[in-house]
Formats: structure tokens, sequence, C-alpha cells
């Protein structure tokens, strides 16, 4: 949704209201915030299924945004999968499901797995102190399969090595991401993420930087949300280019100067992953 249409949506709740529910039924609440939800007389509208798959993307969601700042990725910036488990997990209309996930976390897309042993390399750490008067002399052949990964993880969390099984309470399993992934959980949702970033994904990444550091300037400038301008971009990378008419077009500029920002114009300087550029803007008709 375009950042110049957001700030007004609170607003257009509100008319509705009024038009549609005020000026038909005077009694009730005069504004939509003093209304009670969910009301009594709504409860028979209630859709569980799509409350749990709605519960689960906000897990999903809150997850891929806790491994970014774990990860140094900024939310503006996209990346390439998500892969994400559910075990257990029987959801109505999955792919609908997915693409909100893909759009809030921003991914290029989302990839359902079965369970986290797909992307993470596990290791036994076998807990000496447990195991070691039980096996005796087959120590070194047990720490040996594990040190090599010669190891078999049974459901109830027991292993099996060189032979021997040992319980779930004598051994450590440890669990590490592949490189360049990055991975949590939390009842049962299991998110894992591509951190590697293409020269594409940081050039979108820059684009959406320029975005945001435009629409600040208009906040700055005191414009109207339908207000037209006259836009400056000067010293983004190369890379950037393709996605500058877009920028042009989310922030309503009808113009799109290719710098240096003129003297006498609202300006700015923004940090992106591929150097420093100066934006500028002018109001379209003003001096």
């Amino acid at each position: 949704m375009s950042r110049t249409i957001a700030p007004i949506l609170p607003f257009l709740s509100e008319t509705l209201y009024q038009n549609l529910i005020v000026s038909v039924v005077p009694s009730l609440p005069d504004s939509v915030h003093l209304t009670r939800w969910p009301a009594a007389e709504m409860a028979g509208w209630r859709d569980a299924s799509l409350e749990a798959s709605m519960a689960v993307a906000r897990s999903a969601v809150d997850l891929s945004r806790t491994l970014r700042g774990q990860a140094g990725l900024k939310a503006r910036q996209p990346l390439a999968t998500l892969w994400l488990a559910l075990p257990g997990r029987d959801l109505s209309d999955l792919d609908a499901l997915l693409e909100v996930i893909r759009a809030e976390a921003n991914v290029k897309a989302v990839e359902r797995i079965g369970d986290e042993s797909e992307l993470v390399d596990r290791g036994v750490k076998v807990l000496l102190p447990k195991v070691g008067k039980r096996l005796g002399s087959r120590i070194p052949a047990v720490t040996a399969a594990a040190r090599e990964g010669r190891v078999e993880i049974h459901p109830d969390g027991s292993v099996t090595l060189a032979g021997e099984t040992l319980a779930a309470d004598e051994v450590e399993i440890q669990a590490t991401p592949r490189p360049g992934t990055a991975v949590a959980h939390h009842d049962g949702v299991v998110v894992v993420i591509d951190t590697t970033l293409t020269p594409e994904l940081r050039a979108e990444g820059d684009a959406r930087e320029l975005q945001r550091a435009i629409q600040d300037l208009r906040k700055d400038a005191q414009l109207d949300l339908d207000d037209r301008i006259l836009l400056w971009i000067d010293g983004a990378p190369d890379a950037v280019g393709p996605y500058l008419a877009s920028v042009a077009a989310e922030t309503l500029a009808d113009e799109l100067g290719p710098g240096p920002v003129p003297d006498g114009v609202r300006a700015a300087t923004v940090r992106l992953d591929g150097g420093e550029a100066r934006i500028g803007l002018r109001r379209v008709g003003a001096a």
C-alpha cells in the first residue's frame, strides 16, 4: 500500500461509519472508535479457521522480523526466500496465507517445508558424565561417530551412535543454521530466512530506502497527501536506476531530475547500501 494513502485510512473508516451507520441508526455511538468489538451479535460470523490462519501468519512474520534484527537486515530490504514449517497444522486457504506472509515479511517467495531439519545441520554432543560408566570401552567409538555426523536421531529424542542407542537426556542435540540462513521457532511454527543478499536485492532495498526518505521529506515539507512534486535524486547507485520510475510514481513525482539537487528546494542526504545519495523536492507549481 502506498504510504501516501495509509495515513488517511483511519479517517476513511470513521467517515464510512458516520455515513453508513450513524446516519441510519442515530442512537449508536458517535464514533467507530467507541463501538465494542467483537460485538456479541457478530459472534456467529466469526471464522475460527481464518483466525487460526492469521495467528500463524502473525507468528511467522514476527519470527522473520526477529531474525532480520539478529542478522542486521532492515525491514525494507527484500529477501529472496522464507521457508516455513507448520507441523501438525491444517490451515484453510494455505496459498492465500503464504501470500500474506510473503508480503508482510518482505520476501520474494515463501516455501513450505516439512520441518527445520531440511535447512539446519544437526549435530550430537554425548554427555559423557551420564554415559561413561554404562558405555565403558565403547565411548571412543560413540564419540567418534558423533564428531563425524554418523548419527540417527529418533522422534523421541534418543539417538543411535556406532550401534549404541542413547536416551534423550544422555545427549545434547545441537542445531546449526546452514551458511546464509537464520532459523527461529515458536509454538510449533518454524521460520528460516535466506540472509544472502544478491546485488539485485541490495539495489531494490536501496530503492525502498530512497522511497522512505522521499516520503519523510514530503512530510517535513508539510505537503498535502495528494500534492504532486518535482523530484531530484543525485548519487544513487547505477543498480538502482531500474527502480527510480517506480519510486517517482509512489512519491507522486511528475518529473524526476537526474541531479545535482538545485539550491532552494527541500533536500536531504540518504545513506544507502551502495553509498550516499542526495534527494530534493519541490511542490509542483511552487515558486
